[in-house]
C-alpha cells in the first residue's frame, strides 16, 4: 500500500496555556482524579447492570427454542454467560449447541452444525468455523466458569468438529473464513490436539505467504474486516507459539494501516473502492464494532446482529469482544486517517491491474478499483460532504429492478439472505480526483457467473445521497428528468461537486439508452440516476463508460466554471474489433473479448 500526502504540512503539537489559580496544580489534579474515578465507577456499575439485563433477555430468547435461533448466537450467548459467571446458562446454551451438531459417523457432514435450530440438516460448510471459533474460546479463556458437564460436552464437540474442519476446503483469498479456520486449528492445538496445532501453524504460514504475494483480496471490506480483526486478535492473544502471536500483531498493524489510510473522518467510515459490502447506500458493517472500540466513531449504534440471537439486546455484553479486541496505535489515526488530502494505492491481488486507488480530500473522497471481484464489491465509491448517515455514491448493475439492494434472498449453501447485484468486468484509471472507467456485463459469458434466466432487465444505477443536487447545463434536475445516454451531468453537495460524462449511448442495450433521475428513496436517504440498458432479460454485452472529476471548496461561481469546462472537454469512447478505447480523458484501452486491460 502506498499513501502520498498532498500538500499537507506535518502536524504540529499544540501549546496549551491555562489561567492561573490560587489552588495548586497538584490539588487540582487530585480532585480531578477523584471525580473521574467516581464517575468511572458509576459508569462501570451501570454497565454491569445493563449487561446483566441483556444476558437475562438473551436467556429468555434461548428458552423459546425458536427454530430461527442460530448456532452463532447460541454459542455467543454461552461465551457472554461464561464471562458473566452464569454457569447454568452456559450449560443450557452448550447443550442446545451440541444438539445442533451432526454426530452420525456415516453422515458426510459429521462434525458440522445446523445453521439454525429448526433446520433439518447441515446446509452451510462455514457453520463449523463460526461455531468452533466460539466453543474453543469457552475452553481457553473461560474454563474456570464452566461446569464439568459443559467441559465434557465441549470436548466432545471439538473431537467431532475437527473432522469437519479438516474436510472443509478454504482458499487463503477467502480471508475471513481462512483466518477463522486457522484460529480454530490453533485453538484446538492449544487444547491438546497436536495434529490440529500443526495444521493451524501450516495454515497460518500459508496465509502469510498469500498476503505477501496477493495482499488482502477481501480488501477494505466493511463487513469482513471486522471478522478478520476478530480472528487476528484471538490469534495474537491466545495462540500457543510466541512467534505466531507476534506475527498476528504485525498483521493487525497492517490491516489497521489500510483502514487508517482509507478512513474518511467526516463520514466516520472507510472510503474508496472496496470488496464485499452488503450496505449499498452507507457502506457500514461489522467493522464499525472495531472502529467504535478504537474511539473512531462518535455516535455509534450497535447494528450488527448476525452473530447474536435474533432480537436480543447486546450493547453491553463484551465477553467475546474483550477476548479478541486489539486497539490500533494512536499514531495511525494521527499520521494517516486525519491527514488530508492524500492519495492511496492499495493492492488486492497479484495481477497488475488489481489495484484500488483513492483520493481522500478535505470534504470529499473518490476512489475506483482496477478490477471487480464479485457482486458485493463497490468498484466506484465517492463520499460527499456530510456525516456518517450520508449515503455514498456508487455504481451498481442490477437485473431485478432492485437498485438499493433491499430485496434480500437466500443464496449459497447456507441460505443467507443477500441482494443479487451483478458482477462486472471493470477497467479504470485514476489521477487525483479524476477517474476514467468502463464497466461491462455479459450474461452469456460464464465468467460473469449469472444465469440469464434469473434476470428480468439490465440497468446501471448511480446511487446518490437524497440531499444531492443533480445538474446538467445551467439548471438542477427534477425527479423524473431524462438525459441522453451520452449526457454530462453533475452532482453537488455543499461545497463539493462531481462531474460525470457518459461516453457511450445506444438503443440496442449495448450502452445507456438514457439516464433518469429517481428520487424514490428519500426515507432511505438516497436517490439514483438510472441508465436503462435492457427492459427485458439481456442477451448480449452491455457497457457503461464514464469520465469523472471531483472538486471541493467549490462555491457557486467555481461550480459554474467547472460545469462549463467539464462539458466543453472533448472525450470519446470507441469500440472496434472488441477493443475499447477512451480518449480525451485519462488514457484507457481494453480487450473486451479477453477482458484484459491493454493500456
Amino acid at each position: 500500500m502506498v499513501v502520498r500526502t498532498l500538500g499537507q504540512p506535518l502536524p504540529v503539537s499544540p501549546v496549551i496555556r491555562f489561567p492561573s489559580h490560587r489552588v495548586g496544580p497538584v490539588a487540582i489534579a487530585c480532585w480531578a482524579w477523584v471525580a473521574i474515578a467516581a464517575c468511572a465507577g458509576a459508569q462501570a456499575a451501570a454497565g454491569e447492570l445493563a449487561a446483566a439485563g441483556e444476558l437475562a433477555a438473551q436467556a429468555a430468547i434461548l428458552r423459546t427454542r425458536d427454530p430461527a435461533l442460530g448456532i452463532r448466537g447460541i454459542l455467543r450467548l454461552a461465551v457472554e454467560a461464561a464471562a458473566g459467571r452464569e454457569p447454568r446458562l452456559v450449560d443450557e446454551a452448550v447443550r442446545v449447541a451440541r444438539s445442533m451438531q451432526e454426530t452420525d459417523p456415516g453422515d458426510g457432514n459429521v462434525g458440522n452444525y445446523r445453521w439454525r435450530l429448526g433446520d433439518d440438516a447441515v446446509t452451510d460448510p462455514n457453520a463449523v468455523q463460526f461455531a468452533t471459533q466460539l466453543s474453543t474460546l469457552l475452553r481457553l479463556a473461560h474454563d474456570e466458569a464452566l461446569s464439568p458437564a459443559s467441559r465434557d460436552l465441549l470436548d466432545a464437540m471439538h473431537r467431532d468438529a475437527v473432522v469437519a474442519l479438516d474436510r472443509h476446503p478454504v482458499k487463503p483469498g477467502y480471508t475471513n473464513i481462512f483466518l477463522m479456520k486457522t484460529w480454530n486449528h490453533l485453538a484446538l492445538g492449544r487444547l491438546g490436539d497436536a495434529q490440529a496445532r500443526r495444521r493451524g501453524e501450516a495454515l497460518w504460514h500459508e496465509w502469510l505467504g498469500h498476503v505477501r504475494h496477493h495482499a488482502i483480496t477481501e480488501y477494505s471490506s466493511p463487513t469482513y474486516y471486522g471478522v478478520d480483526l476478530d480472528c487476528l486478535g484471538l490469534i495474537a492473544r491466545h495462540a500457543e507459539t510466541e512467534a505466531i502471536r507476534r506475527q498476528a500483531e504485525a498483521m493487525l498493524n497492517f490491516l489497521w494501516a489500510g483502514i487508517a489510510a482509507n478512513y474518511f473522518a467526516p463520514a466516520e467510515r472507510l472510503s474508496g473502492a472496496h470488496s464485499r459490502d452488503y450496505d449499498y447506500l452507507f457502506g457500514r458493517g461489522y467493522l464499525d464494532e472495531h472502529l467504535h472500540e478504537a474511539g473512531w466513531l462518535t455516535d455509534w449504534i450497535p447494528a450488527d446482529s448476525a452473530g447474536w440471537l435474533p432480537g436480543a439486546p447486546h450493547e453491553h455484553l463484551r465477553g467475546f469482544s474483550d477476548d479478541c479486541r486489539w486497539n490500533p496505535p494512536a499514531e495511525l489515526r494521527v499520521n494517516l486517517a486525519d491527514r488530508r488530502p492524500r492519495f492511496v494505492v492499495q493492492r488486492f491481488n497479484a495481477e497488475p491491474w488489481a489495484r484500488a486507488t483513492n483520493y481522500v480530500g478535505r470534504s470529499m473522497a473518490i476512489g475506483v478499483a482496477g478490477a471487480c471481484r464479485g457482486p458485493e464489491d463497490k468498484s466506484l465509491a465517492i463520499h460527499l460532504p456530510g456525516g456518517r448517515h450520508t449515503p455514498n455514491v456508487t455504481l451498481v448493475f442490477d437485473g431485478r429492478d432492485d437498485p438499493y439492494g433491499r430485496r434480500k434472498e437466500p443464496v449459497g449453501h447456507g441460505g443467507q439472505s443477500k441482494a443479487h447485484h451483478l458482477r462486472t468486468f471493470l477497467v479504470s484509471s485514476q489521477r487525483g480526483p479524476r477517474i476514467a472507467a468502463a464497466w461491462m456485463f455479459d450474461p452469456a459469458v460464464a465468467a460473469f457467473k449469472t444465469d440469464p434466466d434469473d434476470l428480468s432487465c439490465l440497468r446501471a444505477h448511480l446511487l446518490l445521497p437524497a440531499d444531492a443536487e443533480v445538474w446538467t447545463g445551467d439548471a438542477p434536475l427534477a425527479d423524473g428528468a431524462v438525459l441522453p445516454g451520452n449526457a454530462a451531468f453533475f452532482v453537488r453537495v455543499q461545497d463539493a461537486a462531481v462531474g460525470f460524462r457518459s461516453l457511450l449511448a445506444a438503443t440496442d442495450g449495448s450502452a445507456p439508452r438514457d439516464w433518469r433521475l429517481r428520487t424514490d428513496a428519500a426515507k432511505l436517504g438516497g436517490q439514483r440516476l438510472t441508465a436503462t440498458l435492457h427492459d427485458q432479460p439481456p442477451q448480449g454485452r452491455s457497457l457503461v463508460a464514464l469520465d469523472i472529476e471531483a472538486r471541493e471548496r467549490c462555491d457557486d461561481a467555481e461550480f459554474a466554471a467547472f460545469r462549463r469546462a467539464f462539458t466543453a472537454r472533448r472525450t470519446t469512447a470507441t469500440i472496434a474489433d472488441n477493443r475499447l478505447r477512451l480518449e480525451g480523458t485519462l488514457p484507457l484501452e481494453a480487450d473486451l473479448a479477453t477482458r484484459r486491460r491493454i493500456a
